[in-house]
């Protein structure tokens, strides 16, 4: 039992000897030591082994070197006070000034007050109250601070600073300025070799002529590369750019956004919105896809145009000139609708060109051709312009069986007070109408053909038609009106596409 006693205890002892000689190490520091001074005084007064030290004072602990105009070192307490052009060198390229400091030599804390500059290789750190911790080689400051380097100055309430990593992390008031920029935060992250920042809360960019915001995000200052996320803004002069997240590069001038994405011209009052946009600043245009709607604000009534991409040209000033929309367009208005493959929007003369089997809805009206031109004034309809095969199709008010029909090889009309008003048919002009009396008592069917027609309306109602040229005409009376004769060659009614509310554009 004893001989097993023994073992116990010599096993117990070769196991706390290194946490005994660990304990002591960590516990061992090395004393602060005096290297000169002009003169030195004993001082009992201020504790065991106190020294009063004035004139050309050097100490040295640990690696580092301290010099002063004057010191009070605390031998027992292993720790210094010193006054005036306080200096620390705690390697080659990190030097730290002040003009009071206390150090404690057992945690290796400095405390470094008033004109504080803490220098690193190119990097400057101004204040007025930093403590710096050797042991985990970090600079801080609560009241104040500013960081200067070759490109940037960073000021802010708070701030640490993590020497070996070379990066400072700023708190509360963060302002930073270069040639380009100036951003504003309240907790930023600053990497000094890299000169890239990382930003959380919100933030704001100015430049001479750009704006940025977001919640968080990154921006390298050599390159003037940004990453916006969270209520993501970009303005650049007449264009706004917003979304979840946005990447920027000022240098190439392209732009990308990712979900609701939000592109706005302020100066046309026209707003492009999707699921993503790219943004091309050098090339003068932009595109959005993924749901992509433009909305043409009119104090009357807006126009809303979706297309599976909308394409934004813009001027030499960046004003938008022209909107392109090309596959699967549709666009709603209250008093007019339409579809075709592509479209082009001119927006200085305010016209739309419609391209590729389009069609257009107005008030009971259905136009197609091959390329309809429909001109603008002031936020009304002034004109419309039908290319090639042209079809007028409108279903009968009384009997909805039957459709009232205008063909042409092309036709114009004229608005008047959004109302449509003249309709000047030529080339191979053809209609078919539905006759009434007063008492809706039906008197037939009239089939027409000419050169060309003129057509006046009013109230959508159909009130003279002019045939030139030798007009062919035959009416049927209501019993004996042929099958094969109450259509036109190339009838389509297509009703079921119209939309009827500005959701229903994304409806093909």
């Amino acid at each position: 039992m004893k001989k097993r006693n023994y073992v116990h205890l010599l096993l117990f002892l070769l196991l706390a000897i290194p946490f005994v000689v660990f304990a002591q190490e960590k516990n061992t520091a090395k004393k602060i030591e005096i290297r000169k001074a002009r003169v030195g005084i004993y001082d009992k007064s201020l504790g065991a082994n106190a020294q009063r030290l004035i004139g050309d004072v050097e100490v040295e602990h640990e690696g580092s070197l301290l010099w002063c105009d004057s010191a009070y070192i605390y031998g027992e307490k292993n720790s210094m006070d010193a006054f005036g052009h306080v200096h620390i060198q705690m390697k080659d390229s990190l030097q730290l000034y002040g003009d009071q400091l206390y150090y404690d030599g057992n945690t290796r804390i400095a405390k470094v007050l008033r004109n504080v500059r803490l220098i690193d290789e190119k990097l400057t750190l101004y204040t007025d109250n930093l403590i710096y911790q050797r042991n985990e080689k970090i600079g801080e400051y609560f009241v104040w601070g500013k960081v200067v380097d070759s490109a940037n100055v960073l000021t802010s309430k708070k701030g640490f600073y993590y020497t070996d990593d070379k990066e400072v992390m700023f708190l509360d008031s963060v302002v930073l300025v270069n040639k380009e920029h100036t951003l504003y935060t309240d907790t930023l992250q600053y990497h000094t070799s890299f000169k890239t920042v990382n930003f959380y809360g919100p933030t704001r960019i100015t430049g001479d002529s750009s704006y940025m915001y977001a919640e968080s995000g990154f921006h390298n200052t050599n390159t003037d590369f940004t990453r916006l996320k969270k209520n993501a803004f970009l303005q650049d002069k007449n264009q706004i750019l917003q979304g979840d997240s946005l990447y920027y590069d000022k240098a190439l001038g392209i732009a990308e956004v990712y979900q609701n994405v939000k592109i706005i011209d302020t100066a046309q009052n026209i707003v492009v919105t999707g699921g993503y946009a790219n943004y091309r600043k050098k090339e003068h245009f932009a595109y959005v896809v993924d749901s992509a709607l433009a909305t043409l604000i009119d104090k009357n009534d807006s126009l809303f145009i979706h297309a599976d991409t909308l394409k934004i040209m813009l001027d030499s000033v960046d004003k938008m000139e022209r909107l392109i929309g090309f596959h699967k367009m549709k666009f709603f208005r209250e008093d007019f609708q339409g579809m075709s493959d592509s479209m082009v929007y001119e927006v200085k003369d305010s016209s739309i060109y419609f391209y590729y089997n389009p069609v257009i809805w107005y008030k009971d009206n259905q136009f197609q051709a091959d390329e309809i031109q429909l001109a603008m004034r002031d936020g009304e309809l002034d004109s419309v312009v039908f290319k090639k095969n042209v079809f007028l199709i409108s279903q009968d008010s009384i009997d909805p069986q039957y459709y009232n029909q205008i063909k042409g090889n092309s036709m114009v009309g004229w608005f008047v007070e959004n109302d449509l008003r003249k309709l000047n048919v030529e080339g191979n002009s053809e209609t078919v109408y539905f006759l009434w009396e007063e008492d809706e008592t039906p008197v037939g069917m009239t089939r027409i053909s000419a050169t060309d027609m003129l057509i006046y309306l009013k109230d959508n109602q159909l009130e003279t038609i002019t045939y030139k040229k030798e007009p062919k005409a035959k009416l049927y009376p209501p019993d004996k009106i042929p099958a094969d004769q109450v259509k036109l060659n190339g009838f389509l009614w297509l009703i079921d596409k119209r939309p009827k509310k500005k959701e229903d554009v994304f409806v093909w």
